[in-house]
């Protein structure tokens, strides 16, 4: 398999404050696509400075929904450790010099997953862009920019299939956190789960989630799991979970590797009649609870 190079079609939009949308080509098999983001002025110039929230569509339907952060550390957790995002084989790669105007981030969109061991998991998950009317990629770029940059890349090949068929799905969803646990049943029942990741607590004083417990039909799949407990088996799996004080819980099913190792929810054909996410906080929480729920299903 040779992988085709090629800049991505021009983003319409780009301006501060404003959403800046790419029509991507039909007909291609997409592995990755990568974002280049900058601001060509002197000013602050991290990711969270210069965009917000990036969203997938097919058919104009969203099926990825995630902050430009959440993706950077969502895909720093596969592969070996790293001593943070910045460093991660998947996180972003930047060039030039933080706060000036030539800084840019090289941010991917990882829809083939090149972490997986075997070759043909590893490009199971390429988005085949063939059977559908539309594919774009939106941007939201952040107010008050003086100059932002919103551009990119992408790698791809031919379409192995005449359709879409299955694709992973990043659904952005918030719980109001309050108190110091709490069990939530509002996750849809569908698909195959790869990931929930939970993020600390937006309030003053972020909390973070310190056990899981997770049932599906009446089965515990995560029983009581610490948050230390949880970061030493990914660890131990070659992955690099959030690590710092007050730190992102990584629910991850298919940690083991093989794509099959995805939590079906809909075991035998039959949507699960219960699926429960049991958190406990480090401490009494007061604010949202962002959590980034990977599946894979059909397009929404």
């Amino acid at each position: 398999m040779t992988l085709i190079r090629k800049q991505l079609p021009t983003f319409s939009g780009v301006a501060a404050g404003q959403t800046a949308v790419c029509d991507l080509d039909l007909g291609k098999r997409y592995h990755i696509a990568w974002l280049t983001l900058g601001n060509n002025a002197v000013a602050a110039n991290t990711l969270a400075d210069l965009v917000d929230e990036i969203r997938v569509k097919v058919n104009g339907k969203v099926q990825r929904t995630h902050t430009a952060v959440e993706l950077n550390a969502i895909n720093a957790i596969n592969g070996a450790p790293y001593v943070s995002a910045s460093g991660s084989a998947y996180g972003e790669k930047t060039s030039g010099t933080a706060g000036q105007a030539d800084y840019r981030h090289y941010l991917p969109i990882f829809f083939a997953e090149p972490w997986r061991k075997g070759n043909l998991e590893a490009q199971a998950r390429a988005l085949n862009a063939v059977g559908v009317d539309s594919f774009q990629i939106e941007v939201d770029v952040v107010a008050g920019l003086a100059a932002p940059i919103v551009e990119g890349f992408y790698e791809f090949d031919a379409p192995v299939t005449k359709e879409i068929g299955l694709i992973q799905k990043w659904i952005r969803q918030t719980f109001p956190a309050v108190g110091t646990q709490q069990d939530f049943n509002t996750i849809d029942r569908r698909d195959w789960i790869e990931a929930i990741h939970l993020f600390p607590t937006v309030e003053t004083t972020p909390k973070f989630v310190n056990v899981v417990k997770f049932t599906l039909n009446g089965v515990a799949v995560f029983d009581q799991i610490t948050t230390l407990q949880n970061q030493a088996m990914l660890l131990g799996r070659e992955l690099s979970p959030d690590v710092v004080a007050v730190p992102r819980f990584d629910l991850v099913f298919d940690h083991d590797d093989p794509i099959n190792s995805a939590l079906a929810t809909n075991p035998g054909g039959t949507r699960a009649q219960e699926m429960t996410l049991h958190v406990e906080y480090n401490a009494a929480a007061n604010g949202n609870l962002v959590a980034q729920i990977i599946r894979t299903g059909p397009p929404e």
